[in-house]
């Protein structure tokens, strides 16, 4: 992809690999960077993981858009539902079995949306997670051809619709930084402080267990889809997103 020199502190210049978060990131690294990698571990990225590495395809929607059915039926896609609908979800453990060649159509308010928003930006679009950190931070940095690498963490949303921080993000793009195959020098500070809190985890269990989302999706009764999101680069497909839909690279 053609990218511009960016001239902006907040686009983090001068620096091969960068982190943001939530929409404004993907909005000022977007057209800066050759690469971006969404990470959005719980669970919409490790959702992506278990689908495509099955041979199954993701076309990533916008939440709650009134046009969201009538995209999916365009694209001849599965409609997700919402979590417990019996059918498939934003749930990893209810597409782990999806067939080889199915198309699910995956809205999210977090990584799905961004990631649909990504794929207007130019740069080529992988989304991942801590399952498979090493596959995709070794497929973004052959596709960047030594552009810049954006890694954007989606971040939750609270009840009034501001970005939350999420431990659980931090720590998946935290991963997928540290597996880059860059000097750390190349990193900026930002992504450099992500990558060093990954690192520094002496026990990521408990902390993916024990953060906001992990004990509230626990409270809900889908703690398998937060074991499934610590299985720790198990998978070995980067999910590239191509004409609009993620596939595994």
């Amino acid at each position: 992809m053609p990218y511009e020199q960016a001239t902006s502190p907040t686009a983090q210049p001068d620096h091969t690999v960068r982190f943001e978060w939530g929409t404004a990131g993907l909005r000022t690294l977007g057209e800066q960077c050759a690469v971006l990698v969404v990470v959005d571990v719980l669970s919409f990225a490790t959702a992506v993981d278990v689908t495509t590495a099955a041979g199954a395809h993701v076309l990533p929607l916008p939440y709650r858009d009134e046009r969201t059915g009538d995209a999916a039926a365009a694209a001849g896609a599965v409609l997700a539902g919402e979590r417990g609908s019996g059918g498939y979800s934003l749930s990893p453990a209810s597409l782990v079995s999806a067939p080889a060649g199915t198309l699910v159509a995956l809205p999210s308010p977090n990584g799905a949306t961004l990631c649909s928003e990504a794929a207007g930006s130019g740069a080529v679009v992988f989304t991942g997670c801590l399952r498979n950190a090493a596959a995709v931070a070794a497929a973004a940095g052959s596709a960047a051809h030594n552009g810049p690498v954006g890694v954007i963490a989606a971040g939750e949303r609270r009840t009034d619709g501001s970005l939350r921080f999420a431990a659980e993000d931090l720590l998946g793009a935290g991963a997928i930084i540290s597996a880059l195959p860059v000097p750390t020098s190349a990193r900026s500070i930002e992504a450099d402080l992500a990558a060093r809190a990954y690192e520094a985890s002496d026990d990521l269990a408990r902390d993916v267990r024990e953060c906001v989302s992990g004990r509230e999706l626990a409270g809900r009764g889908y703690g398998a889809d937060v074991e499934l999101a610590l299985a720790r680069n198990a998978g070995s497909t980067a999910p590239r997103l191509h004409a609009g839909v993620f596939s595994h690279h």
